[in-house]
């Protein structure tokens, strides 16, 4: 009997080794992932994942356990009779140990879910994000999965994997939400024992070699994130036990509960920002707590007050109030008005006025409103500074008395305003009254004459009905603007009554007249002065085509901007000379028409190849190019460039020869060095260079060899890394000597 008690008491306390129990364990044998640089939760929880992970191992008996010990028990009590009574109790303690472990593992597991979002919740992190990131990791260690993924839906086709252990789980960041639609669908953890038997089994995890897969939905609905899940995956086949199905139901539960909180949590921290940044309105706000409770004021009233922001006594509210009180200028208007508050507690006030002229120039606009909200019984003060627009009213008021002193001087000159009426009638301009609603209350001759409308036909139509930009529902905003502005100029198109559309010019004035609102409006037709604009605008876009033909775009802007010489040093450009061999005997002997016919087709092949490497053609005299590379915008890679369009016009004028029945060829000469770029002159400019650089370039072209491009040592150096060249010696060069140069042979 006592050996009985102490197996079932092990059995209980203790798990059995893993090597005995693990053939018949259900659930998948492995160790923890561990990461060396673990986090506080990870801390926290070290001790308990490390006994629910050997628990997964030694700790799951199954059937086929308890068949085991019965037979072995059954074998050993029919080969020894005298043993079957022991033996019996031995089996039974073993297998009621096995079971009552199973039953406090399963309390342990649920316990466990608890542990797991407690720690986290206590953790610093505070985002959502960070939640399912641990959360997703825990589970990764604690079910011994092969990977763990979570994922968050980003549309109907696309979702995101927040996180992949390991990093190599998904193939791509972006996979489809199918993953994991169908435990979405249900609210509820699924597992798939064999995964690529399932029918909608995902190709992307089976081809990761997937056999098991648990997926654990997360809704938006719980969540207030966007949709997603945590996927759990085998590389081969696993059976959950019960109770760790349970754990992992029971940890998404409190994990749903953990994100809303911590989704509600961050709401309120932007709402609180929110708050304080609408309290920083430029207007005085200040509370008085009548039930003795703790007044308070925003930035813009304690400064009025000349108290701190945030909370203050009531008291001392009330004698800032005074003291501001007391050094207004109107004391009789606010003596009344004051009567009216303190007799009457719900009395409210609107638009007090309080003028000041010390230490300078004030006026505030104060109201106060008593409150009743949530058993806080109080008074609102609102103090809004409204200097500007008082003086602004004050002198609007003398002005529209200075305005009723002319209106009674018209009435004197009523012939005048006939004569004025007689010109309006023919003016020269449409001129068109229109009401606030859009009706054409009157038009002059001139409008019955540009519309093409009789008279009274206007005063039956309204304004959107001639003018293409108006319609019903946008008149009311256009009218809402103009009476704010005052007046308006714009462009418009009218259409007259044989549906003819033109361009019109509108002069607009808002006005009001024995109470009533008016739209005034003088109209112009416009047509030929479009029609010039138009030609205008062509000419000087030409106009900047043939400039920008002439000359490089920078130097044009700067030569339209400066009147002075331009002329800049550029340290390092390579230039090229190109002479088509042979062109002048031709000249001799082929008409000028087709001569120049040939050498444009020539030229403009090349001006092609210029524009193609971003190179600066600088000029052609006769049948010689000339080509400049890093001005007038510098550039490293000029030497480069040069050689490339070297090799591609020894390339066209072969095609050129091909389709032409010709035999023309080219002597090239390239050299790098300094030089000096402008535009001189003040008619028929041209961008041009000077410097020996430019002389000793032209020397390589007129003392070198045709079908060959000749370049000096100082081009050499800079490009014989990425093209071959050979060297052709030193040769005699006219004003500069002996000088060494080489043959370019193309790239490497």
């Amino acid at each position: 009997m006592s050996l009985t008690s102490i197996v079932f008491t092990v059995i209980v306390l203790f798990p059995l080794p893993a090597w005995i129990v693990s053939p018949f364990t259900a659930t998948k044998m492995g160790g923890g992932k561990e990461d060396e640089g673990d986090t506080k939760v990870n801390s926290i929880l070290n001790i308990q994942y490390s006994k629910l992970r050997q628990s997964l191992i030694t700790n799951s008996p199954s059937l086929s356990m308890l068949g085991l010990v019965a037979i072995v028990v059954g074998l050993i009590g029919s080969q020894y009779p005298d043993l079957r009574p022991w033996l019996t109790g031995l089996g039974l303690a073993i297998g009621c140990g096995l079971l009552v472990r199973r039953f406090l593992l399963e309390i342990e597991w649920k316990l466990a879910a608890g542990s797991v979002l407690a720690a986290i919740a206590q953790s610093d992190m505070n985002t959502p994000d960070q939640i399912i990131e641990q959360v997703t990791r825990k589970l990764y260690e604690l079910s011994l999965a092969d990977a763990a993924i979570a994922l968050r839906q980003l549309d109907q086709v696309t979702a995101q994997a927040l996180v992949c252990f390991p990093p190599t789980a998904l193939p791509d960041q972006l996979t489809t939400p199918k993953l994991f639609a169908e435990a979405l669908t249900y609210k509820r953890t699924l597992f798939y024992a064999n995964y690529p038997a399932t029918p909608k089994a995902a190709p992307i995890l089976v081809a990761k070699g997937t056999q098991s897969l648990a997926v654990l939905p997360l809704r938006k609905e719980q969540t207030t994130q966007e949709q997603g899940a945590i996927l759990l995956l085998w590389y081969r086949q696993t059976s959950l036990p019960s109770y760790q199905r349970r754990f992992l139901d029971l940890l998404l539960a409190q994990l749903h509960t953990l994100l809303r909180l911590q989704t509600t949590t961050f709401r309120l921290e932007q709402l609180k920002a929110r708050y304080n940044a609408i309290l920083e309105i430029p207007q005085g706000v200040v509370f008085v707590d009548i039930g003795g409770g703790q007044g308070w004021l925003n930035p813009a009233g304690a400064k009025l007050l000349g108290l701190e922001p945030g909370e203050a006594e009531p008291s001392a509210i009330a004698q800032a109030m005074a003291i501001l009180r007391s050094r207004v200028d109107n004391q009789q208007e606010i003596a009344t008005q004051a009567a009216q508050l303190f007799s009457q507690p719900q009395a409210e006030i609107h638009d007090w006025i309080w003028k000041f002229s010390q230490p300078q120039p004030l006026v505030l606009s104060v109201s106060s409103l008593p409150t009743d909200g949530q058993d806080i019984q109080g008074r609102l003060w609102l103090f809004n500074n409204i200097t500007e627009k008082y003086f602004a009213q004050q002198t609007l008021a003398k002005r529209t008395a200075q305005l009723e002193m002319v209106n009674e001087q018209l009435e004197t000159v009523n012939e005048a305003l006939r004569f004025t009426q007689f010109s309006v009638d023919r003016a020269a301009d449409a001129i068109f009254w229109i009401g606030q609603d859009g009706r054409i209350l009157y038009v002059n001759y001139a409008a019955c004459r540009l519309l093409g409308y009789p008279l009274n036909d206007f005063l039956s139509m309204k304004i959107h009905d001639i003018d293409a930009n108006f319609t019903v529902e946008s008149w009311s905003a256009h009218w809402q603007v103009l009476k704010q502005c005052g007046s308006l100029s714009l462009e418009s198109h009218h259409r007259s009554k044989n549906g003819k559309l033109f361009p019109v010019e509108v002069r607009i004035s808002y006005l009001e007249f024995d109470g009533k609102e008016y739209n005034c409006a003088f109209v112009r037709d416009i047509t030929q002065r479009k029609r010039s604009e138009k030609a205008l605008r062509w000419e000087r876009e030409k106009a900047e085509r043939l400039l920008l033909n002439i000359l490089p775009q920078p130097i044009a802007e700067r030569l339209k901007q400066e009147t002075c010489l331009i002329a800049d040093r550029f340290a390092d450009v390579t230039i090229l000379f190109a002479d088509i061999v042979g062109f002048t005997n031709l000249s001799a002997r082929m008409p000028p028409t087709q001569l120049v016919f040939l050498l444009n087709q020539i030229f403009s092949r090349f001006d092609q190849l210029t524009e193609k490497y971003g190179l600066e053609k600088i000029k052609t005299i006769g049948d010689a190019y000339m080509i400049a590379s890093g001005i007038p915008t510098p550039r490293k890679d000029h030497a480069e460039a040069m050689l490339e369009m070297a090799l591609d016009m020894q390339i066209e004028i072969a095609r050129f020869n091909k389709f032409q029945d010709e035999n023309f060829c080219l002597r090239i000469g390239i050299n790098t060095g300094p030089v000096v770029a402008g535009v001189i002159g003040t008619k028929k400019f041209i961008y041009d260079l000077w410097g020996d650089a430019v002389n000793t370039a032209s020397r390589m072209e007129s003392h070198g060899i045709p079908d060959k491009i000749q370049v000096t040592e100082a081009t050499y150096k800079l490009c014989q890394d990425k093209f071959l060249f050979e060297k052709r010696g030193q040769i005699q060069i006219k004003g500069k000597g002996k000088m060494t140069t080489y043959l370019f042979i193309g790239r490497k």
